[in-house]
């Protein structure tokens, strides 16, 4: 299969943070390079292993995120758009679907809104990078 045949996936994470709108941003840029980009919404599950119960702040509102990466990247030049959402650990999440689409792209937010989640997880986009099955974006 040659370059030009090959169906050129992305896939963003988003969280709503500052950072997570300049990656969105970003891939409005390279969006012409790519057929299918793949947003990635994620509510961290950070539970205490004591209690059972969830650590992190109030519930996520994952799909209203997509939606809010949707419009933000308007008309992505004819580029495939789809959303999906998860419970779980961002990194991992976001990793699994670029194994999964064999993406060509996975980009993130250096530092995303959640403290509780960054604190006990660590960084997100430090994870993505050392894990991703391909080249990683971390916007600043």
């Amino acid at each position: 299969m040659t370059h030009a045949e090959r169906c050129l996936k992305l896939v963003v994470g988003y969280d709503g943070s500052d950072a997570a709108r300049r990656a969105v941003a970003r891939v409005r840029e390279l969006a012409i390079n790519y057929q299918v980009l793949v947003i990635v919404a994620v509510a961290p599950d950070i539970r205490s292993a004591g209690l059972g119960a969830e650590l992190g702040g109030p519930q996520i509102d994952t799909e209203r995120l997509v939606a809010e990466a949707r419009d933000q990247l308007g008309n992505c030049q004819g580029a495939a758009i789809e959303g999906r959402t998860a419970v779980g650990d961002p990194a991992v999440v976001l990793t699994d679907i670029a194994r999964e689409l064999d993406a060509q792209l996975v980009i993130v937010g250096r530092r995303g809104r959640d403290f509780v989640a960054r604190t006990l997880l660590g960084s997100v986009a430090h994870r993505v990078v050392e894990n991703a099955p391909c080249d990683v974006l971390v916007v600043a």
